[in-house]
C-alpha cells in the first residue's frame, strides 16, 4: 500500500475507476454510476501538458476547503468536485503508460474503468487491468461515426440522427463490442452544446445500467460491423469551409448552427470571395427559379445555396 489509498472492498457492488475531464460530457455519467449505486473508487482526469515541463505521470489531486468544494460544485461541472463531494480519491495523469501509474491503478482492483470523454489514449496494459473490461460512452450511434469528436462530423454532414453507443474498449479506437446504444434526434438549428448535453444525459443513463448488466453477467455485446464502420480526425481549418451550391439549405444551416461558437469561423466560397460568417439565422428550400441572388443586408448575407438559401451573420 502506498500513496496513502485505502481500499474498503463492496462485494454487491461494481468497482469502477473512472475516466473523465473537465468538461460538460464526462460529469452526467459520473454522476449516473454513483446514483445508481456502483462503487466508483477513483477518479482520474487528464493532467494539461506544459512546454518544457514534463510532470510527474500521475499525482494525487488533494480537495479545497469544503466551502469552496460547495460553490464550485454549484457553479461549474466538474468530475472533481463531484468526486471531491463524495470523497472519492481524485488523480491527475500525465503518462498513462507509466508503470507507476498502472500500479496505482492495479491496487484499486476495479471489475470495470468507466470513460467518459478523455484526452489520452487508453494504452493495452490497463485496457486489461479490470476484471469484466473497460466500458466508452461515445456520442454515435457504433459503427459509423468513430473518432474523437464524432458530434462536429454529425453537422457538418448534415444527420438528422445521431446516438449514444456504450462499447467495449480495445486498442483500436472505438471498434469494441457494442453493448447497448440509443438514437437521439437532431433538430433544426440545435446547438453543439445542447446536443452535446442531451447525449452525455443519455450515455450516463446507459452506462450505468451496462456497468451494472455487466456486472450480474446479463450484458450482451454485439461484434461491430466493419463493412458499415466509418472514422473521421479531428475537424481542419478545411473542415470550416464550405461551398454553398453544392449544399442544401438545411444541412448548411443546421451546420452553422452547431459549431457556432468554435474557434474555427465558417468559410464560405462565393465565387471568387471567401466570407466569414459566425452564425446561421434562418433558411428557406425551394425551387431553382425561385433561388435568390446573393446579397448583403446590413451584417447579414442572404447566401444561395443548392434548393433553396440560407441568411447568415457575418463576422
Amino acid at each position: 500500500m502506498k500513496e496513502g489509498i485505502v481500499l474498503e472492498k463492496s462485494p454487491v457492488a461494481p468497482r469502477v475507476i473512472f475516466l473523465g475531464m473537465q468538461g460538460n460530457f464526462s460529469p452526467p455519467s459520473l454522476i449516473a454510476l454513483l446514483e445508481s449505486g456502483v462503487d466508483v473508487c477513483a477518479v482520474i482526469v487528464p493532467a494539461a501538458s506544459l512546454p518544457g515541463i514534463e510532470p510527474p505521470p500521475i499525482r494525487r489531486l488533494e480537495p479545497p476547503t469544503r466551502r469552496l468544494r460547495l460553490a464550485l460544485l454549484h457553479s461549474i461541472p466538474s468530475v472533481l468536485h463531484i468526486a471531491w463531494e463524495r470523497h472519492i480519491p481524485t488523480w491527475e495523469v500525465y503518462s498513462l503508460r507509466h508503470t507507476q501509474t498502472y500500479s496505482i491503478l492495479q491496487m484499486y482492483e476495479p471489475d470495470i474503468v468507466c470513460v467518459a470523454c478523455f484526452s489520452q489514449r487508453i494504452p493495452p496494459a490497463v485496457l486489461l487491468l479490470p476484471r469484466l473490461g473497460c466500458l466508452n460512452v461515445h456520442p454515435a450511434l457504433l459503427p459509423a461515426n468513430r473518432g474523437p469528436v464524432p458530434l462536429f462530423w454529425t453537422f457538418r454532414e448534415g444527420h438528422k440522427r445521431t446516438g449514444v453507443t456504450i462499447h467495449f474498449m480495445e486498442e483500436k479506437m472505438d471498434s469494441g463490442a457494442i453493448l447497448t446504444q440509443e438514437s437521439v434526434a437532431v433538430p433544426d438549428g440545435i446547438r453543439y452544446a445542447q446536443l452535446e448535453a442531451e447525449c452525455a444525459q443519455l450515455g450516463g443513463l446507459l452506462l450505468a445500467r451496462t456497468t451494472w448488466d455487466l456486472f450480474k453477467g446479463i450484458a450482451r455485446p454485439t461484434p461491430q460491423d466493419e463493412m458499415e464502420s466509418s472514422y473521421h480526425t479531428f475537424p481542419t481549418h478545411a473542415d470550416f469551409s464550405v461551398s454553398p451550391h453544392e449544399w442544401g439549405a438545411c444541412q448548411l444551416y443546421n451546420f452553422m448552427r452547431g459549431i457556432s461558437g468554435w474557434e474555427d469561423p465558417v468559410e464560405l466560397r462565393l465565387a471568387n470571395e471567401r466570407i466569414l460568417a459566425q452564425d446561421a439565422i434562418s433558411y428557406a428550400v425551394h425551387g431553382p427559379e425561385q433561388l435568390p441572388e446573393f446579397a448583403t443586408v446590413g451584417s447579414e448575407l442572404v447566401v444561395p445555396c443548392r434548393d433553396g438559401h440560407v441568411r447568415v451573420l457575418m463576422i
